[in-house]
């Protein structure tokens, strides 16, 4: 885990956030390939992942810091005069406070087009961090990521290949009911979403869920047993 430390500066409050996301993503595959649930090349996944945001951060600080400390007059009239007047009106509107929660938090970090995403259903695509979706009884879809093991969501009805791919796989398969909510969210109807240890979609499709499920474990050698933890 030590390679997740990067000295930056730290406008912005970014570097714990972008340290934990690291270790999580470093954090199950290591555990995965030492208990023999993966192959040693997972663990190839992890710097394309991590490393472009990484750097992004790192450019982004850096250029704050640098107009932070600029004492040209240009720059002092942007800090003291427009700032003050601007962020008040700009972050008066809810789009503009989604945006910086979304870039705060980084639930807005993907994956898409790495090596372990696959596939797209509705708005949702492989690589995404999965959308959270609250149903009408006030329960979510985020508890079952508690047990941080593989695991298949079904918004809707499963079908029975999904039902058997399931079963023959030795994997979870958590079944919501269909709502409005996860409509909005992107989640497609009845689709079938195989969700990593680390909360992002691994695997999305709307069909043919078989033999792109067998082909995707294939890739890393994936075994979906449950995770084994250390005793307290």
């Amino acid at each position: 885990l030590g390679d997740a430390a990067h000295i930056h500066s730290p406008v912005g409050g970014q570097g714990m956030n972008t340290g934990i996301g690291d270790a999580v993503n470093l954090a199950w595959k290591l555990a995965a390939v030492l208990q023999g649930r993966a192959s040693i090349q997972l663990l190839d996944s992890y710097e394309p992942e991590r490393i472009a945001f990484a750097r992004r951060l790192v450019a982004t600080t850096d250029r704050a810091f640098q107009f932070i400390n600029n004492d040209g007059p240009i720059a002092r009239l942007v800090r003291v005069r427009l700032v003050p007047l601007l962020l008040p009106a700009l972050f008066s509107f809810r789009e503009a406070r989604r945006l910086m929660f979304l870039t705060l938090s980084q639930t807005n970090v993907n994956y898409r087009d790495r090596a372990l995403a696959a596939g797209s259903a509705g708005r949702v695509q492989a690589g995404d961090r999965l959308p959270w979706v609250c149903q009408e009884d006030r329960t979510d879809n985020f508890a079952s990521l508690r047990s941080l093991d593989w695991q298949a969501h079904v918004y809707g009805d499963a079908s029975i290949e999904i039902e058997q791919a399931c079963t023959q796989a030795g994997l979870s398969l958590r079944r919501f009911p269909w709502s409005e909510a996860a409509g909005k969210t992107g989640i497609a109807r009845n689709a079938f979403y195989l969700v990593r240890p680390d909360g992002y979609v691994g695997l999305a499709a709307a069909s043919d869920v078989a033999d792109t499920l067998r082909a995707y474990r294939a890739r890393f050698g994936l075994v979906f047993a449950k995770a084994r933890r250390s005793p307290p």
